[in-house]
């Protein structure tokens, strides 16, 4: 008998994962290994994807990254761009979409500031582990079928992935500034949402990129996306003592403003 697929998460945690993905690095030999975590976020009508620049550290390139898609398919993250950025100093990299989305993620918006009716002093961290990933490294032989099939399940009111579980840390804010925002994640006899109590709550190697936010007071569905979750940051670093720290919204904001000034979008009106 097949084992019945049970996702562990509630319609509050969904919406919260589909604002990231998981980011594999193509060798060269055309293996697809997993490196870390994406964020989806607009902002002025641009689509962007948001991550650490350091997962282009070892002299990798940007067209060497890619998402696996519902479809067991491996997307290159810049194949739809207009452009992209690296921020090596802030460690950050922007990839600028422009108005293609992917269907069925959520993006946050980074034209929203207020913070009415969200917990103002905590802040969650979302990401991809690599200890919870199965499919560490997908050899290139393996076709979107095999992959969809192995690694892709219908839950009922969607597509989720098996070959790697999201996690989310919740902490206070320890500071938020504009050069950085930090908090604190003790994994030690730790207490998790689905899981419970353990001795040893997961690394947040592979985590690196995804996005920081602020939630609703109650971490319950508001009427819109927009209203349950708002942009904090982007996750960037886990320390030996404890500290998470990110790159604030602000920060991010100005990079975004930064790339525009250095790139903007041309049209050209054509005579018919």
């Amino acid at each position: 008998m097949v084992e019945k697929f049970n996702y562990q998460s509630d319609n509050y945690d969904r919406n919260a994962q589909r604002h990231v993905i998981p980011i594999y690095i193509k060798d060269s030999l055309g293996n697809y290994e997993f490196s870390s975590t994406g964020t989806l976020a607009k902002y002025n009508q641009h689509h962007y994807i948001l991550f650490a620049a350091h997962a282009l550290s070892g002299s990798v390139s940007i067209d060497r990254l890619y998402t696996l898609m519902t479809n067991g398919s491996f997307y290159k993250l810049c194949e739809s761009a207009i452009g992209h950025k690296i921020f090596e100093q802030e460690d950050i990299a922007i990839i600028d979409h422009f108005n293609v989305a992917f269907e069925g993620k959520n993006y946050f918006n980074l034209n929203l500031s207020s913070l009415n009716g969200f917990d103002k002093n905590k802040f969650a961290w979302i990401g991809f582990p690599a200890s919870k990933s199965k499919s560490k490294k997908i050899h290139k032989s393996k076709s979107s079928e095999s992959l969809a099939s192995q690694y892709i399940v219908d839950g009922g009111d969607g597509l989720y992935f098996t070959s790697g579980k999201y996690f989310s840390i919740c902490s206070k804010i320890i500071t938020n500034n504009n050069a950085e925002i930090t908090g604190k994640y003790v994994r030690e006899n730790s207490s998790l949402k689905y899981a419970g109590p353990v001795s040893m709550a997961p690394h947040p190697a592979g985590m690196s990129g995804g996005a920081m936010y602020f939630f609703a007071k109650d971490q319950k569905m508001k009427s819109t996306i927009d209203d349950t979750f708002r942009f904090a940051g982007i996750g960037i670093e886990y320390r030996k003592d404890n500290k998470i720290v990110g790159v604030p919204r602000v920060k991010i904001i100005d990079l975004l403003q930064q790339f525009d000034k250095e790139s903007p979008l041309k049209f050209e009106l054509i005579d018919s």
